[in-house]
């Protein structure tokens, strides 16, 4: 049975929480997304540099993609030697090999370095990888946000990383047994994402069995909670913590 550990919950600054990430463990084993609070609450998790199959980056910013240097060098430094994939957007090979240059000059020179594989999903693309399949569609974010979902041993897993719903990330959600969705706000949509009525609509349209909320703004959440138990849902909602497992099944 397929699994979802969440390695943190926040937005780019919540004071409380790490970065919004998750750990899916199924037929592959996947990070989707990688911010800079993001290594520490990982290695609280799991100390097994060679854990990780691949990671998924929704998008650029930092909080979602700016703990790439420090995890990819720790997998190094413990003695890792088998490749690592990373899948992203277009583009995402050169923009990689920019990030981690800046973080640790010369560290991930092949001589030095275990194999780390870029590989591009454009957007509305489709990936095998090895027993599972990643499709991604956009959201409305103020960058290009390529929401993901998994499809593995019969069961769907969908992640939106930041942005309000599109027309194409609608039907990437339909009947996905867990959607994990961040909602930022518990009123008005804030610029580039999502509110708690977007949503919860969202999930009643798409026949979406489990909808978990995170990414919610540090001043938002009781707001957002307030909303939630207010309204009735179709979907069972759940607010995940750092640490929570959700067994996918």
């Amino acid at each position: 049975m397929a699994k979802v550990t969440f390695v943190g919950t926040g937005e780019a600054f919540d004071p409380a929480l790490p970065n919004t990430s998750l750990l899916y463990c199924g037929s592959r084993t996947l990070l989707l997304d990688c911010g800079f609070s993001i290594p520490h609450a990982f290695w609280r998790i799991s100390r097994d540099a060679d854990l990780l199959d691949a990671i998924y980056i929704t998008h650029l910013h930092a909080d979602h993609s700016f703990g790439l240097p420090a995890l990819l060098l720790w997998m190094r430094e413990e003695g890792r030697s088998r490749p690592l994939e990373l899948v992203g957007g277009p583009g995402v090979d050169a923009w990689l090999k920019k990030l981690l240059e800046l973080g640790y000059p010369g560290s991930y020179q092949p001589a030095k370095c275990y194999p780390i594989v870029p590989r591009e999903l454009a957007e509305g693309g489709c990936l095998e990888l090895e027993g599972l399949e990643l499709r991604n569609a956009q959201s409305e974010h103020s960058v290009r946000n390529l929401s993901i979902r998994i499809d593995d041993q019969g069961k769907s897993v969908c992640y939106s990383g930041d942005g309000a719903p599109s027309s194409a990330t609608r039907r990437l959600y339909q009947g996905a047994d867990v959607l994990i969705h961040e909602c930022y706000s518990g009123g008005e949509p804030a610029p580039g994402h999502a509110s708690v009525h977007e949503v919860l609509e969202l999930a009643d349209v798409c026949g979406v069995h489990k909808l978990c909320l995170l990414h919610v703004g540090r001043g938002q959440k009781q707001a957002v909670r307030d909303v939630v138990a207010g309204r009735s849902a179709l979907a069972q909602v759940v607010f995940p913590a750092p640490g929570d497992v959700l067994e996918i099944g």
